[in-house]
């Protein structure tokens, strides 16, 4: 579900004629950036190329219009519709049009999206004749705009839930006017199936709040000053209002409203809708916006639902930072101009936890930390996770920090022994489980006093260190075997000595292979993982340690 089409927008509010925009479109598309960067211009864009509406055009920057720049790849079908089969000459070689057509499918062809939908060629990337510029005008004519017959849903940065009088119509605003109006008309006209509100819509609430509270009811009354107000009930009966609570629960409640029962009310497809959803984290405390985010991506999942979210939040890079169907939109503005990139690289993600002023502090957050040594240790355990408990999630449920192979020995897990030589992870975070090379020259050699310190106080249920030299004597000789074969090109009798370095190994199993795995271990372990299944997991004590620390990570998330 990946819209391979590069969208720009120039000359609007704080982007110039350089532009900014989407290489592409994802399921869901994050946007971050400080504020005033433009993040909401990106919003701005998307809405226009939904909704084609002209006020966006009106909007200009230094006396220019806008332009919303379209970068499409044609296709064989659409060159049909706008080259004649049995048409030729006219100074176009080739037999006919359709042929010369045919020859600039899957090039890239990049048109002018303006109001109203209406569309300008702007280039091609190859050379064609003069003669078929009025072809290519007629091509253009035949693309459609991404989100072609789809509906633009905004929630803004600022909202609320208020109290409201009665109104016949039903209105979705992003401000969530209207929102107390939706409730009461479902639930108390005849006309509406009620269940919408009062089954399905407080038990998707729940599945969210949960477990901080618990509803067993949603109601509307009429108020003395007859204005509607929403209210929930707890397990107690005890009855709260709506406006009596935090904005998180509004936050939350304004989010179902639009994804369960617009598509309802407007009698609309969920997957026609593109959503874009500013700011959600406001005033929700972490725990809160990592289920709220992982609801959305299983909505997204399950309907093939668009999503672009701008955020100041770091927990929302935690939830999709590492997920396939995601990108990262970094928006920075250098006083006079914006411009977007989408973050791909480290340095990048580094750029965005600068913008953002991520602390050590919010590890405190996480439900739980996982440390390793480095980023290929990662790399296996999330793979291992994956197949015997498929429902835990890296950045929902559980973090994994980094503490680097020398660090150890100036990390403690002790309350009472801290001084300025130790760095206490329990203060961090309580909830903590650590994965440590043996390190040895054999798998019964003694463990270093570091090791043996560690163990003591973190305590051995929260603590693995391999049975072999390393994390990667874990991995078996099928594994092995077919990423060299695979990846690599190479044929070899592969056997995983489990006192010896995998890159010692694999050199072993062939002096000719000159794979240096220790220089670059990320993108291996990256590689390497792809390659490991459940019939791997039976190797020394693996499954044993996989399901200590499993257990762990679910008592962090009861």
């Amino acid at each position: 579900m990946i819209l391979d089409q590069k969208i720009r927008v120039k000359n609007y509010k704080c982007f110039d004629s350089t532009g900014g925009g989407f290489d592409k479109i994802l399921p869901i598309n994050i946007i971050i950036g400080k504020n005033n960067s433009g993040k909401s211009s990106l919003i701005d864009l998307i809405q226009f190329i939904v909704t084609k509406n002209k006020d966006f055009i009106d909007t200009g920057r230094d006396n220019i219009s806008p332009e919303v720049l379209i970068e499409h790849r044609i296709k064989e079908n659409e060159i049909a519709q706008a080259f004649p089969q049995n048409t030729s000459g006219g100074g176009i070689p080739a037999l006919n049009f359709f042929e010369y057509g045919k020859t600039f499918v899957n090039k890239v062809c990049t048109y002018q999206l303006g109001e109203n939908g209406t569309k300008k060629l702007i280039n091609v990337n190859a050379e064609f004749v003069n003669e078929a510029k009025n072809l290519f005008d007629n091509l253009v004519g035949t693309f459609n705009p991404p989100f072609t017959g789809k509906r633009f849903c905004n929630i803004s940065a600022e909202r609320d839930i208020l109290p409201e009088q009665t109104n016949a119509n039903i209105e979705f605003a992003p401000n969530g006017t209207g929102a107390t109006n939706i409730v009461q008309q479902i639930i108390n006209r005849t006309n509406r199936d009620s269940r919408l509100i009062e089954n399905e819509l407080l038990q998707e609430l729940n599945s969210i709040i949960n477990p901080d509270i618990r509803f067993t009811r949603i109601l509307v009354q009429l108020r003395d000053n007859n204005h509607w107000e929403i209210f929930f009930e707890d397990n107690n009966k005890k009855r709260i209002a709506l406006s009596k609570m935090g904005s998180g629960i509004k936050t939350v409640l304004l989010v179902l409203l639009n994804l369960i029962v617009r598509p309802v009310v407007e009698s609309r497809k969920y997957d026609s809708y593109v959503f874009a959803f500013e700011e959600l984290e406001n005033n929700l405390h972490p725990s809160l916006q990592r289920r709220l985010y992982n609801y959305i991506r299983n909505y997204s999942e399950k309907h093939s639902s668009f999503f672009f979210l701008t955020t100041h939040s770091n927990v929302v890079i935690d939830a999709f930072g590492t997920y396939k169907n995601s990108q990262l939109i970094h928006v920075s503005n250098d006083g006079l101009k914006s411009s977007s990139s989408t973050a791909l690289s480290h340095n990048g993600a580094k750029q965005i936890l600068n913008d953002l002023g991520i602390k050590a502090s919010d590890i405190l957050q996480s439900n739980g930390v996982i440390w390793v040594e480095g980023p290929s240790d990662r790399n296996y355990i999330n793979k291992w996770l994956k197949i015997l408990s498929p429902g835990l999630q890296e950045g929902l449920h559980f973090s994994i920090m980094f503490y680097g192979g020398r660090l150890l020995s100036n990390l403690s897990f002790d309350f009472e022994w801290f001084n300025r030589e130790v760095i206490p992870l329990l203060k961090i975070n309580s909830n903590a489980f650590v994965v440590i090379d043996r390190d040895g020259k054999t798998m019964h050699g003694k463990i270093n006093e570091t090791k043996k310190r560690i163990t003591s106080e973190i305590g051995e249920g929260n603590c693995w260190i391999t049975k072999g030299r390393e994390i990667e004597n874990y991995l078996s000789d099928k594994t092995i075997t077919n990423w060299l074969k695979d990846k690599h090109g190479v044929i070899t009798n592969f056997h995983n000595e489990k006192d010896t370095k995998l890159e010692d190994n694999i050199f072993n199993s062939n002096s000719k292979i000159n794979i240096k795995y220790n220089l670059n271990k990320t993108v291996f372990s990256s590689e390497i993982a792809d390659y490991i299944d459940s019939g791997t997991l039976e190797i020394m004590d693996l499954k044993n340690k996989l399901d200590i620390l499993i257990d762990n990570i679910k008592k962090w998330n009861e």
